[in-house]
């Protein structure tokens, strides 16, 4: 069968799994944001700001890796 030219490629990943890995790249770049922002500071919080961050940038990409497997497999 032939393929037409104005047909969409199939994607590998449904809108919400794509939607959920932008913003998960937005928080990351925030994350990333504040941290610098909290080493230029001399605020008492900026320790823990920093700690946060660190997490947060630890803890997310795995939270959203586990989002989008779990919804591949949902998908198929």
């Amino acid at each position: 069968m032939e393929k037409k030219m104005d047909e969409e490629p199939k994607k590998s990943y449904p809108k919400g799994v794509r939607i959920m890995a932008a913003a998960g790249a937005v928080l990351l770049v925030l994350m990333y944001v504040v941290t610098l922002i909290a080493a230029l500071t001399t605020s008492p919080a900026s320790s823990s700001l920093f700690k946060a961050c660190l997490g947060g940038s630890i803890l997310l990409p795995i939270m959203l890796w586990l989002y989008i497997r779990f919804a591949k497999l949902l998908t198929k």
